[in-house]
């Protein structure tokens, strides 16, 4: 667990991750490790941030003269209303989870980052579990690589949402895990314990199960998907996070002491 402080009692650093709660991310641990093994002067710490006291949050945090800023749930639509200039992808992607502070710039690198770590599975059909903020931005990522992309949400209706406004998405009206050569769960399932049903006899041997959760053990959706190849949302928080750090730094930052300190 990280110390977590209160965003009015928060010290002065040169990054952080704000959330609500913040206290199980494993971003300060990571990052701190890519600073050290790069020889960079400063801290990243986290902040607890109430999603109403996003926009207060952040004048404070850029008075202390923080750079960067990474958002965690809840908080990525208020902290895209908060910033002034905004990336092409965190407009589409109605959400921010990256600030470059002082500039008031937002970025969102979920999308690119979730792509860089299924670059070296073939395959162009994925299947996303789920029709959240996470999801919008990983669908919009694999629609605009090339991937054929199928959706399904308990709320058929929000999948519908999100279809309508990405070009070639289908909508399924039951979860399956058939004719994918990736499935990603980007439902809150593995958050609160809930298993979906999924018959993984029905997919490919060699499809790939990708939970955007990660946890000290195998999540469910993870367990049930047998000898398959496996990712969970640690291989995302890496990705994102370094193309975060290079938003920041303006220079290359090597994965490998991010994933070591998060246990890859």
């Amino acid at each position: 667990m990280n110390q977590v402080y209160p965003w009015r009692d928060a010290p002065a650093a040169r990054f952080a991750v704000i959330g609500d709660p913040v206290s199980h991310s494993l971003s300060p641990k990571m990052q701190n490790a890519v600073l050290q093994e790069l020889g960079e002067p400063g801290e990243y710490i986290a902040i607890q941030v109430p999603e109403a006291e996003v926009g207060k949050a952040l004048d404070h945090l850029s008075s202390l003269g923080f750079e960067g800023i990474n958002v965690t749930v809840p908080n990525k639509s208020a902290a895209r209303q908060w910033c002034e200039r905004v990336s092409e992808f965190a407009s589409a992607a109605e959400a921010v989870n990256t600030i470059a502070l002082q500039g008031r710039e937002g970025n969102n690198t979920d999308g690119p980052g979730f792509l860089e770590t299924i670059s070296q599975f073939p395959g162009r059909r994925a299947t996303v579990l789920g029709a959240g903020g996470s999801a919008r931005a990983i669908v919009l990522s694999l629609s605009a690589a090339g991937y054929e992309v199928r959706l399904w949400n308990r709320t058929e209706a929000r999948a519908h949402e999100l279809a309508a406004v990405i070009p070639g998405v289908v909508v399924l009206a039951e979860p399956t895990v058939a004719d994918a050569d990736i499935v990603i769960n980007a439902t809150s399932a593995s958050l609160t314990g809930a298993v979906l049903e999924l018959d993984w006899a029905a997919a490919d041997p060699e499809a790939v199960a990708y939970d955007l959760m990660y946890s000290s053990e195998p999540t469910a959706f993870l367990a049930a998907a047998g000898s398959r190849p496996k990712l969970d949302g640690r291989a995302m928080l890496v990705a994102q996070g370094a193309l975060a750090m290079e938003f920041w730094l303006g220079r290359p930052v090597p994965r490998e002491p991010m994933r070591r300190a998060v246990g890859l």
